[in-house]
C-alpha cells in the first residue's frame, strides 16, 4: 500500500480574514476583495496564507486543506472560505497539486464556486471568529473522513499565534492534544503592523506608516486574549455577541446536523442562547481518543 491509499490523518486549517469577490486579476487586485478598512493593504498576504495551505497540501498526501469562514458580510452570500477555495482554483492551485487523481464528477461542485474545487479542498463555511475556524474545520474533516485527524496545522497571521495554539487548541478549550506533538503553525503576518505585534514598525525603511486604524485593530486584537482567557469556548455574552454581530446571513452555529450526528461523533455540547452550539466543560475530545 502506498501513501497516497491511506485515509487522510492531517488537517490544514487556513483561516479567512476577506472575501475575494472574484475578477480578472484572481485575486491580485485589491479592488476584487471585500474588506475592512483597516485591513487595506492586507489582501497579498491573504494569498499567501491561501498558497502555504496548499503548499502543506502539497507536502503531505494524507492532508486535507479547510478553508475556513462564514459568510461574514451583509453585501454578498459568499464565504470567507468559499471565496478563498475560489481564488486557490481560479490560481490553478499555484502550480502546486498535481492533476486530479479521480475523475472530475468528483470534484465539488457549488453555485459560488465558478470552478469545480479540488477533492482535498473542505469550505467550513460556519465559523465566525478563530476559535470556530479550528472547532467547525474539525468537525469538517470528521464529516469527511468518518474519524479524527492526528495532526492539525493552522494558517494565519504569525502574531496570532498564542491565540490560535497555545489558547483555542489548549487543554483549556478545543484540548487538541499534546500540541507540540500534533499542532503546527505557520504565521504570516501582513505589512505594516506595529512592532510590538511583530511587524517591522513605521521607521523600517521601504515600510509605509502604520496606519491609526490598523494600530486600533491590531491592539483589539490583542485586547481580545483577555476575554479568551476566562472565556475559552467564546460562550459569554461579549464574544458570542461578536459573532452574532458577524452572521449577517444567520448562518448555523450548531456543532451537529441532528442528535443522531452528535452521538456519532463522540462530542459531548451545551447550548449556547438559542442559536448556538459549545463543548461542554471538561468532556472528553473525540478527537484525543486514539492518542
Amino acid at each position: 500500500m502506498t501513501i497516497s491509499t491511506l485515509s487522510p490523518n492531517h488537517l490544514v486549517v487556513v483561516c479567512g480574514h476577506g472575501i475575494w469577490l472574484g475578477g480578472p486579476a484572481h485575486g491580485h487586485d485589491e479592488s476584487e476583495w471585500l474588506i475592512e478598512s483597516y485591513k487595506a493593504g492586507e489582501t497579498p498576504t491573504f494569498i499567501e496564507h491561501i498558497k502555504a495551505g496548499i503548499q502543506a497540501l502539497a507536502d503531505d498526501e494524507r492532508a486535507l486543506v479547510a478553508f475556513s469562514g462564514g459568510p461574514t458580510r451583509k453585501e454578498t452570500p459568499l464565504s470567507e472560505a468559499r471565496s478563498y477555495a475560489n481564488l486557490a482554483a481560479a490560481n490553478d492551485y499555484f502550480g502546486l497539486l498535481p492533476p486530479q487523481t479521480t475523475s472530475p464528477q468528483s470534484s465539488v461542485s457549488h453555485p459560488l464556486s465558478p470552478i469545480s474545487l479540488h477533492d482535498r479542498i473542505l469550505v467550513e463555511e460556519q465559523a465566525l471568529d478563530s476559535y470556530y475556524n479550528i472547532l467547525f474545520s474539525l468537525i469538517a474533516f470528521w464529516r469527511r473522513v468518518g474519524a479524527w485527524p492526528a495532526h492539525l496545522t493552522i494558517v494565519s497571521h504569525a502574531f496570532k499565534r498564542s491565540r490560535l495554539v497555545d489558547d483555542h487548541c489548549g487543554p483549556d478549550a478545543i484540548a487538541f492534544l499534546p500540541l507540540d506533538q500534533r499542532v503546527s503553525f505557520i504565521g504570516i503576518n501582513p505589512p505594516n503592523i506595529p512592532a510590538e505585534f511583530g511587524g517591522p514598525g513605521s521607521n523600517a525603511s521601504n515600510t509605509a506608516a502604520v496606519s491609526e486604524n490598523k494600530s486600533k485593530a491590531m491592539q483589539g486584537a490583542h485586547d481580545v486574549l483577555s476575554h479568551w482567557a476566562v472565556d475559552p469556548h467564546g460562550v459569554g455574552d461579549l464574544l458570542a455577541g461578536k459573532r452574532r454581530a458577524r452572521n449577517p446571513w444567520k448562518c448555523s452555529q450548531k456543532l451537529s446536523v441532528d442528535d443522531e450526528e452528535r452521538q456519532r461523533s463522540g462530542l459531548i455540547t451545551r447550548q449556547v442562547g438559542d442559536d448556538m452550539e459549545a463543548i461542554a466543560e471538561g468532556s472528553p475530545r473525540p478527537w484525543n481518543k486514539d492518542v
